[in-house]
């Protein structure tokens, strides 16, 4: 049988158990050797069926797809540079609700990036602001857990004070700071933040169900922090197709070695490790580590492949080494969030495409 409908096969064998539908795009060499959908785009309260070019709610891959691009951009303008601390651009992040933090002080941009900042990994900002600008004053002022540099804890609210970062470098929002310095340079037409200003429901998938309303999140952000900042943020926020998502991927490979999009030392040095725990990460990415990085199966070039996943199920990964940029798109926390099957379903599905992949080019 062929590989390719091995895979879809594959996938399909997971619809109503690790997700409603999944889109796959898998591209190697530049090339889509891959563009699978199966499944469903929302089952309630009403069943609708996936389509390609339908938009998913990133969630986290929002940090790597938007947020760091967007800093590295900054970066090569000269504007900002990585080892800068946070409080020479945003002085009031050196401050606490109990006054000046000499720990805050410290934190420099990269640690913000790299997950290694001192922030706690999560805070329900949400439910006490009372507007955007409050969850980033929350954010900004948030005490921090441990020394910054020491320790690798993933956190959003890393992203939501780099968010305050781009802004206050720019002057504009980060929504379109994405659109000028991503969206239009790479002609993306389907990525977006707040996708029911341009889209109809129709055109995206449902996250998850909310009883109270007898309906389920279609078009409106799933992370609730990202939701009380109006669905704008970096940490969480964009929608997409998995074809153009992969299309950011291929153009960040393609910088990888020509310098196309991001220039080579940028895009090299946001894949190099810069802080290593039980997970290493670059900026704004996760270094592939074989035997830890489960979600990428076991396949991937160790320490040359670089990806993020987002609450929601979706994924990318990109392998310098194997030329291969591969997004899986679901719908997992619909209709709850508590399926957490996804986390099989992601390692299997990589294995078999990296070994399809394989196949197809050196067949």
């Amino acid at each position: 049988m062929d590989c390719v409908e091995g895979v879809r096969g594959l996938l399909r064998g997971l619809v109503k158990d690790a997700y409603p539908g999944a889109s796959l795009v898998v591209m190697a060499n530049g090339e889509v050797i891959m563009d699978l959908t199966v499944g469903y785009a929302q089952l309630k309260p009403v069943e609708r069926e996936l389509r390609g070019g339908m938009l998913f709610d990133l969630a986290s891959l929002t940090k790597a797809l938007s947020t760091s691009i967007i800093v590295m951009r900054l970066v090569e303008k000269g504007v900002i540079h990585l080892t800068q601390r946070v409080s020479d651009v945003i002085p009031e992040f050196s401050t606490t609700n109990a006054g000046f933090s000499e720990v805050k002080d410290k934190v420099r941009v990269w640690m913000l990036l790299s997950h290694t900042s001192g922030l706690p990994a999560w805070l329900p900002l949400y439910k006490s602001a009372s507007s955007r600008d409050d969850v980033i004053r929350q954010a900004l002022t948030a005490f921090p857990v441990y020394e910054p540099g020491s320790r690798v804890v993933y956190s959003d609210l890393n992203y939501i004070v780099l968010t305050a970062l781009v802004e206050k470098l720019t002057g504009q929002r980060i929504d379109s700071v994405f659109n000028e310095m991503i969206a239009e340079p790479l002609s993306l037409e389907r990525t977006l933040y707040n996708p029911l200003t341009r889209f109809s429901k129709d055109d995206v998938v449902a996250t998850e169900y909310v009883n109270e309303a007898n309906d389920a999140l279609v078009g409106i952000v799933h992370d609730e922090n990202a939701r009380a900042m109006g669905g704008v943020s970096g940490h969480a926020g964009l929608f997409a197709t998995a074809e153009e998502a992969a299309g950011i991927g291929n153009a960040l490979l393609e910088s990888y070695r020509d310098g196309v999009f991001l220039s080579r030392p940028s895009v090299r040095s946001m894949w190099t490790p810069w802080a290593c725990g039980e997970s290493c990460y670059g900026l704004g990415w996760q270094v592939y580590r074989r035997g830890v990085t489960t979600s990428g199966g076991d396949l991937l070039t160790d320490g040359k492949a670089f990806g993020h996943t987002g609450f929601t199920g979706t994924s990318i990964w990109i392998d310098t080494e194997l030329n291969l940029v591969i997004t899986l798109f679901t719908n997992r926390v619909h209709p709850t969030r508590d399926n957490r099957r996804i986390d099989y379903a992601r390692p299997v599905i990589h294995n078999a495409v990296v070994s399809c992949a394989d196949k197809l080019i050196y067949r």
